[in-house]
């Protein structure tokens, strides 16, 4: 089951603000696994040595960072 920041990511293509969200290089790479990837939150936090709950707080912190850039871009064209 996807979860509901993954759906509004693709939703909304927000996966193109990744380069230009002020987040950590490593949580930009687990946020670019996850989606390219689709692994479960305990997949990769096997692989990161981190709890699958922690994977889910930086996919939702990308979702909440990148709306903002998403919102700001869609004020601007109009």
């Amino acid at each position: 089951m996807k979860s509901t920041y993954t759906l509004k990511i693709a939703e909304d293509g927000l996966i193109k603000f990744l380069p230009i969200v002020n987040m950590t290089d490593r949580d930009k790479e687990i946020v670019s696994k996850y989606l390219s990837d689709k692994p479960s939150y305990k997949e990769l936090g096997e692989a990161y040595n981190i709890s699958g709950e922690r994977i889910r707080q930086i996919i939702e912190k990308f979702a909440r960072k990148a709306k903002y850039y998403y919102k700001k871009q869609q004020k601007d064209v109009n």
